[in-house]
């Protein structure tokens, strides 16, 4: 089981209505630095952080981390889904790293943001179903102090453009549809493929 990772350490600010269980704080913020992740299934992802007063707190859900101080966003506009079980891996792709990306809300919100880190799941049912698996890519969005500068979001491949001037044109067809084969030479061969 690997449910606690490590991610990139990150600069970023937490909303201190989750330091204070929501009774008071309310548009305030404290400094932080974002240093790991936690896989709880049917629970957002949450994250470890180090506020600048020195406490370590961990557990704490996407909604609540932002880059700099900003509006907050309701949960079901940070995450699509909830984490798929306790085995995570988190990984900083160095093709993605700083990439441009719009990402298309449950509310049909298109917000921009810069990609940060991505979390994917093994050895759980709906991360083993080749139409259900999602990972998620943790991007910082926009906000008036700047790009990148604001709430953390998760979402996955299919709610995600990317933009790269130098060779994207983004454009992507609306008829694709998720997999639902898994493809294995050995299986097949198994069954009496002639391929």
């Amino acid at each position: 089981m690997n449910f606690l990772c490590d991610t990139p350490y990150i600069s970023c600010y937490v909303r201190n209505e989750f330091l204070h269980n929501q009774e008071k704080g309310h548009g305030e913020f404290t400094e932080a630095t974002l240093f790991g992740f936690r896989s709880e299934p049917a629970r957002v992802p949450a994250f470890q952080v180090m506020l600048a007063s020195g406490a370590q707190w961990a557990r704490v859900p996407i909604q609540a981390i932002c880059m700099a101080p900003c509006e907050p966003l309701p949960l079901t506009e940070c995450v699509w889904w909830d984490c798929y079980g306790h085995y995570a891996q988190v990984h900083s792709f160095a093709f993605l790293k700083g990439h441009r990306v719009s990402a298309l809300s449950r509310s049909k919100a298109v917000r921009q943001g810069t990609y940060l880190f991505t979390i994917d799941w093994a050895k759980d049912g709906w991360s083993e179903t080749p139409d259900q698996h999602k990972n998620h890519h943790v991007i910082a969005l926009d906000s008036p102090q700047g790009p990148g500068q604001g709430q953390l979001i998760a979402f996955p491949n299919n709610r995600l453009v990317w933009h790269d001037e130098s060779w994207i044109s983004p454009n992507p067809s609306r008829d694709w549809k998720s997999p639902t084969d898994s493809y294995s030479a050995e299986a097949l061969c198994s069954i009496g493929s002639k391929d």
